[in-house]
């Protein structure tokens, strides 16, 4: 949402000395403070949060989506990360769609459904590091969708602008095909069903017995490709994270298919420059972010797949003499020749937790764009995700549509470490803007050493097709002098396209928990 963010922050940060939690929606992270006050830890309040927005929030994620994690666990001294990614039919097959004259997977429908990972993702994260079950953590979620929730505004604004991909997909009569209002009571009962019965039942009663049977209906008469047996050999993985070092803090991310490898490369390439002598938000400031931004995601664009299918280079890519050899391409008098990338688009919600004992997880999950492929299966209430949409249907490439294969993803959770300790969880929602709003934030706060809030309300820019917006408070001499270098500026490319950032930081010599929550979207952080 494009609104004049300078100066100190807006709001205070919530602050702690036990737990913190924050989200987009305030119900989820009344629910995080909730399972903290009832005996959870910071893995349970993020579930908790999830499946609240999954309900309050669905245009932007459901249990119909995917997810991914990174976890603090003091116990081990060490991040963790899950992938709850789902991959693609079994039966998929790109020759096939090539056969039908398609040059590029499509955006909605049926064909986009990959296996939605998000319910295992939960039950695999609560069973190894929670303290509560699935029933507990998704008790408010259930409570919100039999007995009804009022719309938060932004929430219901997104919502009503993306109501017509519901209609066109799925039908007019559909819930999430109604126009809302802000503070409209909702109710969403099969969901409350949906939800109760994995609650009860684990996350075999998503991906076995009457609702996958149900799913898999929904999504072969939609035009899609998936069977049971790919819902039911579907399982979590725990991987191991990637990171670079930035100014003495290391930066983690989920290695790929997901893409928090360009925000670590642009970091690499960053870190070369005195970013404070350049002056925060100048033109030459925002022109190296740019090109930091454009030579990582030509690399996506080349090389980021399944790596359990296809090659990525992943050491080479983060590797900081490659990060050097990149920095050198960069002239500040101009911008680099256009190279291919692959914008992508958003609609995602992020939460971070950190408890009494120090455990921190940044939890993101996502159904892609606003209300996934459109799709939603009329008997459980799941909308169901269009992941599939970014697979490449060129032959050969490392994200070719493939069967199993998972594609290329958008959502990147965040932790920051300092001298071995947990510093930060963060995340950001925006499609591809979840890179670079990530290291415009990190280098708010580490460069320009601003305050949390402050980092996550500063104005920022967005490079999407080889074109860049800039929020209001970037002036116009800025824009001038960007547009001098060679970059094309637009209006924008749309109203949330700016993203919204949660964060969570610990003061390492108080342990104080600071947290934050940007005014972009309709959350609020919260301190136990």
């Amino acid at each position: 949402m494009d609104r004049p963010i300078a100066g100190p922050a807006t709001r205070s940060l919530a602050v702690s000395r036990r737990g913190a939690v924050a989200s987009s929606q305030p119900l989820a992270t009344v629910a995080g403070i909730h399972a903290l006050r009832e005996g959870g830890n910071a893995v349970d309040a993020a579930i908790a949060m999830h499946a609240v927005m999954g309900v309050t929030e669905p245009h932007s994620s459901t249990i119909g989506g995917d997810a991914f994690a990174l976890l603090w666990e003091p116990a081990e001294g060490r991040v963790v990360a899950l992938n709850g990614s789902g991959g693609a039919s079994m039966e998929a097959s790109s020759a096939h769609l090539r056969g039908r004259g398609l040059h590029a997977m499509p955006e909605r429908g049926g064909a986009t459904i990959s296996v939605p990972g998000a319910v295992r993702a939960f039950e695999t994260l609560g069973a190894r590091y929670g303290r509560r079950g699935l029933r507990e953590n998704l008790a408010e979620a259930i409570a919100h969708a039999e007995e009804g929730f009022p719309l938060a505004e932004v929430a219901a604004a997104a919502w009503s602008d993306s109501a017509s991909i519901v209609e066109r997909y799925s039908g007019s009569d559909i819930l999430y095909a109604k126009r809302v209002r802000a503070g409209e009571v909702v109710r969403a009962p099969e969901l409350a069903r949906t939800l109760r019965a994995i609650a009860q039942q684990g996350a075999e009663a998503f991906y076995e017995g009457e609702i996958a049977a149900s799913l898999i209906r929904t999504i072969t008469a939609a035009g899609g490709v998936m069977t049971r047996d790919d819902l039911r050999a579907h399982r979590s993985q725990w991987v191991e994270p990637i990171s670079t070092s930035y100014r003495g803090v290391e930066v983690f991310a989920p290695p790929p298919n997901g893409q928090g490898i360009a925000g670590l490369q642009m970091l690499n390439i960053l870190e070369g420059f005195d970013l404070r002598a350049l002056g925060h938000n100048t033109a030459d400031y925002l022109h190296v972010v740019i090109e930091a931004k454009r030579l990582a995601h030509r690399d996506l664009a080349r090389h980021l797949g399944d790596p359990d299918q296809a090659e990525v280079p992943i050491r080479h890519l983060l590797d900081k003499a490659y990060g050097a050899e990149l920095r050198a391409r960069i002239r500040l008098d101009r911008t680099l020749e256009p190279a291919p990338e692959a914008p992508a688009r958003s609609g995602t919600v992020y939460a971070a937790a950190v408890d009494a004992e120090g455990r921190c997880c940044s939890l993101i999950s996502s159904v892609y764009m606003n209300f996934g492929s459109g799709v939603v299966d009329r008997e459980t209430g799941v909308l169901l995700q269009n992941r599939a949409a970014l697979f490449s249907l060129e032959p050969g490439h490392p994200n070719e549509l493939a069967p199993g294969r998972r594609p290329y993803h958008t959502i990147v959770p965040w932790m920051l470490t300092r001298d071995g300790r947990p510093w930060m969880a963060l995340g950001i929602v925006g499609g591809e803007m979840q890179p670079q709003g990530a290291v415009q934030i990190l280098c708010n706060a580490i460069d320009f050493e601003m305050g949390l809030q402050a980092a996550i309300e500063s104005d920022r820019v967005r490079h999407s097709d080889d074109s860049i917006a800039a929020e209001s408070g970037i002036g116009a001499e800025v824009r001038a002098a960007l547009a001098a270098k060679g970059h094309r500026l637009v209006p924008g490319f749309g109203k949330y396209a700016y993203g919204g950032a949660q964060a969570i930081a610990i003061d390492p010599a108080s342990g104080v928990r600071s947290a934050a929550s940007d005014p972009r979207k309709d959350g609020v952080a919260l301190g136990l």
